[in-house]
């Protein structure tokens, strides 16, 4: 179906008077083609624009949940680093707990050696005793009762001594196990928690450089 422009003029026709149309068919098909082509390319564009504004919210989102990461790892780096010092400063403690029972076990152990010596005069005055008994006949009964009680006396003392001093140095030998074993226990912790501390700084060195600095990763020390 033609124009209005494809009309031929006939006489008495108001449309002689005009020399031509403006718009003719080819160019109204050329215009429709361009009009398409503009809306195709415009709802290309519009397509590109909502996949790249869901990948930028997708971005958006994935940044925010590394942020949190990194927060709730900061606060577990923090927390293991308090739980550290606390572990250090009981290690530090029980390091001066053990050197004081070792200077009480050495303590003992010179009371223990001078009863021993005591214990040798003793045994040493019972023999000169015995070499005065060939020399004194009427007075060794006399001498070696005295002596007898004496040493039963300090027999018996000594062997007080000796049971409380065992009973001491038992007790305190057993501190000290058991000081040596927490002290162990307090090691494998620290080792661990630098073993944690390690884990972490290799996790977050493979982060984005811009979730977490990398001077940041080097100050996370134990």
């Amino acid at each position: 179906m033609g124009s209005e422009c494809d009309r031929q003029p006939t006489q008495g026709d108001p449309y002689v008077e005009q020399d031509s149309c403006v718009w003719d068919s080819n160019d109204i098909r050329v215009l429709r083609r361009a009009f398409r082509a503009t809306s195709d390319e415009n709802a290309r564009l519009r397509s590109k624009v909502r996949v790249l504004q869901e990948d930028v919210e997708k971005l958006t989102v994935e940044r925010c949940d590394q942020r949190k990461s990194a927060e709730t790892t900061r606060q577990r780096l923090h927390d293991a680093q308090t739980a550290n010092r606390r572990l250090q400063m009981l290690a530090n403690h029980l390091k001066t707990e053990l050197d004081r029972a070792a200077d009480l076990l050495n303590g003992l152990r010179s009371v223990e050696a001078e009863r021993s010596d005591l214990s040798r005069r003793l045994q040493a005055v019972q023999t000169e005793l015995s070499a005065a008994d060939c020399r004194q006949t009427t007075n060794v009964a006399r001498v070696e009762a005295k002596w007898m009680k004496m040493l039963d006396e300090q027999r018996l003392a000594d062997a007080e001594d000796k049971s409380q001093l065992n009973g001491d140095v038992a007790r305190l030998e057993g501190r000290v196990d058991e000081l040596q074993q927490q002290l162990r226990r307090e090691k494998e912790d620290h080792r661990r928690t630098m073993k944690g501390l390690e884990h972490l700084r290799v996790h977050f060195s493979t982060l984005p450089m811009n979730c977490v600095p990398k001077d940041e990763l080097d100050n996370w020390t134990y």
